[in-house]
């Protein structure tokens, strides 16, 4: 095989390697955006008012951080959130029970 043969087989063996990197990549980054965009609706149904969507929200928020997509700090950002929400329910119920005493 000539020379020129091996450098088009090289350079299109390389051009190829390239082309599935990217499309790798770009496979990754847009389930990613699918992911942030199905924990915003889940955080959204978690801070609703009616009770079963929030119990809705939390199940999906907890299938989610399951996923491969999710990285440790997705993690952390879902249970920062997640604990914040925590605190302000306590608040809320300490805040009743003192009005009804009162």
């Amino acid at each position: 095989m000539p020379p020129q043969s091996w450098v088009t087989l090289i350079v299109g063996g390389l051009a190829t390697v390239g082309v599935i990197a990217t499309w790798q990549q770009k496979n990754r980054a847009d389930r990613r955006s699918e992911w942030w965009r199905r924990t915003t609706w889940a955080f959204e149904r978690t801070f609703s008012d009616n009770d079963s969507q929030a119990r809705l929200g939390w199940s999906i928020l907890h299938t989610l951080i399951r996923s491969r997509l999710a990285t440790v700090d997705d993690n952390d950002i879902v249970q920062v959130i997640s604990e914040h929400a925590a605190v302000d329910d306590v608040g809320e119920e300490d805040a009743n029970a003192s009005r009804a005493n009162a």
